[in-house]
C-alpha cells in the first residue's frame, strides 16, 4: 500500500516541477531571455525615479528669494486673515477673557499690543497685507529647508548613477562623475531620443503646491548622458544588485532545465504508473456527489496546484532559494494528487451530462419551491433581509457608537416588529402541524382555527376540508360496512328461500307413496322456486358487471316515447289487477335519443315494476316523459307503501327494499340495476321522497 502511495507523490512532484517551470517561463521569462540588469523592472524604477528627482534637486532649483518677491497678496486673502477669528469685537473680547484676572503691567501690556494690533488689522489694509507676505515666506523657507535635506539624501545614495547634462534653454552644465571610465550602462538625451525633463517643483515635498503656484508649471529640457560606470556594479553600490539579478536568472534557467527533465519523466512514468490513481472506493464515493459539485473540486484543486505553485516560484526565484515554502510545496503535492485521482475518475463520465444530478439543480428547485406560494417567498426573503442588517447593525454599533442613534429606531419600529411577526407565524405553523400529525395519526379533533388571509391561514382552511372530508369518509366507511352487512344478509336470505324450497319439494317427490296431483303440484312450485332462483342470480351477475364497467352498449337512435309506450302495454295486464290507477303523459312527439334499447327499456320495467310492489293500494301513479333543454325527462311518482325513511339513496343500495321485512317478491336490485345502466349511458336517475310520495326523475341527453 505504501509502494504506490509514494509512486503517487513522485508523480505530483514532477508534474509540481513541470508546472513551476511553466508558471516561471510565462511570468518571468520577459525579465530573464535576452535581457540583461539594467532591462529588468527594478533598475528601470531606479532610473525613472533618479530621472525625476535630479531635475527638483540639482538641474533646475528655484531661486528662494525670487520666488518671495512674486508673493502676491489678494483682498480676498486680507479679509479671511481679518475675519480669520471672528469680527473685531469678537477678537477683543477674546483677548480680553484671555487676560482676565492678570493685573501685572507686562501682562497689562501684552494685552494691550495684540488688542492694538487686532485693531489695526481693521483699520489698514496693508498691515493685514505685510503680515499675509511673511506667513508665505515663511512656507517658502519651510520648502527650500525640506529640498536641502532631500538633495542631501540624494547625492548620498544616488546608486552610483553618473551624468553630464545641459539646460537646452540656457545652456548650463552639470556633471557628476567621470564619463571617460568604462561605463556598464549609458543613456542618451537629445532631440532624437527625447529630452530630460522634470517638474522643476518636488511635489513629495511640504508646501510644494504652494511654491508650484509662484513659479508655474516649467519643466526644462536636458540634453546629456546619465550612465553607469562597470566599477560600480563589481565593486560599489550596485554591486548587490547586479550579483543578485544573475543569482535570479541562473535561478531561472535551473528551474526551466529541471521543468522540462521533470515533465519528460512524468509523461515516461505516467501510461505505467497511472493505474495507482484509481480507487474504486473513493471513485464510488465521489462520483455519488453532484456532477457540478465534482467539476468545481476538480477546477479548484488545479487553481490550487497553480497558485502554490506560483507561490513556491516566487520563493525561489525572487528570494534566491533562501525562503523556500516547503508548507506550500506540500499543498501543491497533495493537490497535484488529488487533481490526478479525480482525473481517473471522471474521464469515464466525460460526453455525459446528467443537469438533473446537479447542486445547481437542486438549489433551482429550491428556489423554485420558495416562490411556489410567492406570498410566503416574499415575506420570508424580506425578514431574512431585515434580520440581516438588524444583525450588521448590531455589529456596526461595537464599533461605531454613533450608529445607535439609526439602530434604536430600526429595532423599535422594523426589528422588533419583524421578530413579533416571524415568531406569530411559527407559531401559528407549529399548531398546523400538531393539528396535521394528529389527522394523520386518525385523530380528527376539532377544526383549526383560520386566521386572516395568509398562505399559512389558506393551509390551514385546505387541512379542514380535509379533515371535513376524511370525516366523512369514516361515516362513508361505517355506512358501508352497515351496507355489506346487510347485503351479505339480505343475499343469504334471499337465495336461501327459494334453494329452501326447492331442496324441501325435491325431498317430498322421492316419496312413492304421493299421488299424482301432488307431484304435479310440488314441481309446479319447484319450477316457480328454480325461476325466482335464476332472476335472482342473473340480476345479481348484471348488476356486478354494471358496477365494474364490465358491460358494453349498443348504441342507437331509438325514439324514447314509443319506448316508454312499449313497456307500459308490457305491464297493462297487471297494472289493471294492481287496483293502482296509472296517469300516464307521454306526447305523440317522438323524442330521440342515442340508447342501448334494450337496457333503456330495463330501466323503465324495472321502474314500472317497482311501482307495482310498492304502491299504496287504491292510489294513483304518475308516469311523464316530455323534452325539456335538450335533454328527455322520465318522471315516475307514486305514493309508498311502506316508510321510506330519510335517506333516499339507500333505496339504490343492492339488496335495499321498501319493504324491510322482505315479504314481497323482488330480488332487491331492480333500482340499483336502473341507476347503473342510466350512468353507463351519460345520463342521472334522481329519487326523491317527500313524506309517503315517492318521485323518481330520469333525464338524458336527446338528438336534436
Amino acid at each position: 500500500m505504501k509502494k504506490p502511495i509514494m509512486k503517487n507523490m513522485i508523480l505530483s512532484l514532477l508534474a509540481v516541477m513541470a508546472v513551476l517551470a511553466l508558471l516561471t517561463l510565462i511570468r518571468d521569462s520577459g525579465n530573464y531571455i535576452g535581457k540583461n540588469y539594467f532591462d529588468s523592472d527594478e533598475f528601470n524604477a531606479e532610473l525613472r525615479s533618479f530621472e525625476s528627482s535630479i531635475v527638483s534637486l540639482i538641474l533646475a532649483v528655484p531661486d528662494s528669494e525670487e520666488l518671495k518677491k512674486n508673493i502676491t497678496v489678494t483682498a480676498e486673502e486680507i479679509d479671511e486673515h481679518r475675519y480669520r477669528f471672528g469680527s473685531l469685537q469678537d477678537q477683543l473680547d477674546s483677548i480680553k477673557f484671555q487676560y482676565e484676572g492678570r493685573t501685572d503691567e507686562a501682562s497689562i501690556a501684552e494685552r494691550n499690543k495684540k488688542m492694538e494690533d487686532i485693531t489695526k488689522n481693521f483699520e489698514d489694509d496693508g498691515h493685514v497685507a505685510d503680515k499675509i507676505r511673511l506667513e508665505k515666506e515663511k512656507q517658502v523657507d519651510g520648502y527650500f529647508l525640506a529640498l536641502e535635506r532631500r538633495k542631501n539624501e540624494f547625492l548620498n545614495y544616488d546608486k552610483g548613477f553618473i551624468y553630464k547634462l545641459k539646460n537646452k534653454e540656457t545652456g548650463e552644465e552639470f556633471t557628476n562623475g567621470e564619463m571617460n571610465t568604462k561605463l556598464a550602462y549609458k543613456k542618451e538625451y537629445s532631440s532624437k531620443s527625447n529630452y530630460l525633463r522634470g517638474n522643476v517643483i518636488n511635489d513629495s515635498i511640504d508646501n510644494s503646491w504652494y511654491v508650484q503656484n509662484l513659479v508655474g508649471y516649467t519643466h526644462p529640457q536636458f540634453e546629456g548622458t546619465i550612465a553607469v560606470s562597470e566599477a560600480s556594479i563589481k565593486n560599489g553600490d550596485r554591486a548587490y544588485s547586479y550579483q543578485y539579478f544573475k543569482k535570479e536568472e541562473r535561478f531561472f534557467l535551473g528551474i526551466l532545465i529541471l521543468g522540462v527533465m521533470a515533465a519528460v519523466v512524468f509523461v515516461l512514468l505516467w501510461r505505467k504508473e497511472k493505474k495507482h490513481f484509481q480507487h474504486e472506493e473513493g471513485k464510488r464515493k465521489y462520483r455519488s456527489l453532484p456532477i457540478d459539485v465534482q467539476w468545481v473540486l476538480f477546477f479548484v484543486s488545479i487553481f490550487i496546484v497553480f497558485t502554490a505553485t506560483d507561490e513556491l516560484r516566487n520563493g525561489i526565484l525572487h528570494y534566491g532559494g533562501y525562503d523556500i515554502p516547503i508548507f506550500t510545496l506540500i499543498i501543491a503535492i497533495l493537490a497535484a494528487t488529488f487533481v490526478f485521482y479525480q482525473w481517473e475518475w471522471l474521464k469515464d463520465g466525460f460526453g455525459s451530462f446528467d443537469w438533473k444530478n446537479t447542486l445547481l439543480h437542486s438549489w433551482y428547485n429550491s428556489l423554485e419551491g420558495f416562490f411556489l406560494k410567492r406570498t410566503i417567498g416574499i415575506q420570508t426573503l424580506i425578514m431574512l433581509i431585515v434580520i440581516f442588517f438588524w444583525g450588521f447593525g448590531t455589529l456596526l454599533t461595537l464599533v461605531q457608537g454613533f450608529a445607535l442613534i439609526i439602530w434604536i429606531p430600526a429595532t423599535i419600529f422594523i426589528g422588533m416588529p419583524v421578530l413579533v411577526f416571524l415568531m406569530s407565524r411559527m407559531a401559528y405553523l407549529n399548531r398546523i402541524m400538531m393539528k396535521t400529525e394528529e389527522m394523520a395519526r386518525g385523530v380528527i379533533g376539532n377544526q383549526i382555527e383560520v386566521r386572516g388571509k395568509s398562505p399559512i391561514a389558506e393551509h390551514a382552511a385546505s387541512l379542514n376540508e380535509l379533515r371535513d372530508r376524511i370525516k366523512s369518509s369514516h361515516s362513508e366507511q361505517a355506512k358501508s360496512e352497515r351496507l355489506k352487512t346487510e347485503l351479505i344478509t339480505n343475499v343469504s336470505h334471499d337465495l336461501r328461500t327459494p334453494l329452501t324450497s326447492i331442496i324441501t319439494y325435491t325431498d317430498l317427490l322421492k316419496n312413492p307413496s304421493i299421488t299424482d296431483e301432488e307431484r304435479a303440484s310440488y314441481i309446479a312450485i319447484l319450477d316457480k322456486k328454480s325461476m325466482r332462483l335464476k332472476t335472482l342470480i342473473e340480476d345479481l351477475f348484471e348488476v356486478s358487471k354494471m358496477a365494474t364497467g364490465n358491460i358494453e352498449l349498443d348504441k342507437r337512435k331509438v325514439d324514447l316515447t314509443q319506448l316508454l309506450q312499449q313497456a307500459i302495454a308490457e305491464h297493462q295486464e297487471d297494472i289493471d289487477k294492481s287496483g293502482l290507477e296509472y296517469r300516464v303523459g307521454i306526447g305523440t312527439k317522438p323524442i330521440m335519443s342515442y340508447v342501448d334499447g334494450q337496457k333503456w327499456w330495463r330501466v323503465l320495467d324495472n321502474l314500472i315494476i317497482n311501482t307495482l310492489k310498492y304502491a299504496l293500494p287504491n292510489t294513483r301513479v304518475y308516469i311523464n316523459l316530455d323534452q325539456i333543454d335538450g335533454e328527455a325527462v322520465f318522471v315516475i311518482k307514486n305514493i309508498a307503501k311502506y316508510e321510506l325513511g330519510n335517506d333516499v339513496n339507500e333505496l339504490t343500495e343492492r339488496f335495499k327494499r321498501a319493504d324491510t321485512s322482505r315479504h314481497t317478491d323482488g330480488s332487491g336490485l331492480g333500482l340499483a340495476i336502473a341507476q347503473s345502466i342510466v350512468d353507463l349511458h351519460g345520463g342521472s336517475l334522481r329519487m326523491e321522497v317527500d313524506g309517503d310520495l315517492f318521485k323518481v326523475t330520469v333525464k338524458i341527453a336527446v338528438i336534436v
